[in-house]
């Protein structure tokens, strides 16, 4: 039975926002967001593993774009995606934007958050950062959850376009969806008309949830499915996840561009 380590209650003023929960069970720690639904766990013998297997398929942009150097992540939880890019991309820098500050004061304190110049955390909402930011970021990974449901201005094509106008020219989008959401077709489909038709789904190992791949412009090369293996190898070995099981996902899920370029 998972043991609770601390609750902390969202502040009084300014917008509503969920509870913070962390409990710990059999050597791996959770983040709970208002909600009994794990939004981040940490195994406590080795903090920069991905736990979750939506975090494996969130990496999966670096199929399309191996070498960023500039990472820009909205929302925090837990901090797996930032502390394991930190760690496994040490060419590439990290912003990392969240609205409770309750959250960043836990990451920090019980989930092993780096504090250093390539890791920088600022407390803020990130519509407004993302609308303010032109072409600065080589991957924006959108991992936002208002404790009971996806964040609906951030499905919504205004910030979805915005993020793509703070893409470099090769830019990759990445964004946590639910497979099983009443509007998952709805999301997916915005997101093919911001990004002109360049986006691929990536499904997780398990629990239904869905990487979408959103390209600022179509690298050529790297979207022909069937010619990703070699890259797939080389990033399996230096970046330590199963990305030849992700090329095999994107196929299955991605049937008109194992073959072909998207546009």
């Amino acid at each position: 039975m998972a043991k609770f380590l601390q609750r902390r209650r969202g502040r009084d003023s300014g917008p509503a926002l969920p509870d913070v929960r962390v409990a710990e069970e059999r050597g791996i720690r959770s983040l709970y967001l208002g909600s009994d639904t794990i939004q981040s766990s940490m195994r406590l013998s080795d903090p920069i593993e991905l736990v979750l297997t939506y975090t494996h398929a969130m990496m999966g942009f670096l199929l399309c774009a191996p070498t960023p150097s500039r990472l820009l992540h909205i929302g925090l939880g837990g901090g797996s995606l930032p502390r394991f890019c930190h760690a496994r991309l040490p060419q590439a820098s990290n912003v990392v934007v969240e609205l409770n500050p309750e959250v960043i004061a836990v990451a920090r304190s019980l989930f092993a958050l780096p504090e250093d110049e390539r890791l920088q955390v600022i407390h803020g909402d990130g519509v407004d950062y993302v609308g303010q930011a032109t072409a600065e970021f080589d991957t924006v990974l959108v991992d936002a959850f208002d404790g009971h449901d996806l964040i609906a201005a951030m499905v919504a094509e205004p910030f979805l376009h915005d993020c793509r106008q703070a893409l470099t020219a090769s830019g990759v989008l990445v964004m946590n969806l639910w497979g099983n959401h009443p509007h998952y077709r709805r999301h997916v489909d915005c997101l093919r008309q911001v990004f002109d038709g360049r986006v691929l789904t990536l499904p997780a190992a398990s629990h239904g949830n869905v990487a979408a791949l959103a390209l600022a412009n179509s690298p050529g090369h790297s979207l022909r499915l069937d010619a990703l293996e070699t890259r797939a190898r080389q990033l399996t070995a230096d970046v330590e996840l199963d990305f030849m099981a992700m090329v095999a996902a994107l196929k299955r899920d991605n049937p008109h561009t194992a073959s072909r370029l998207l546009p």
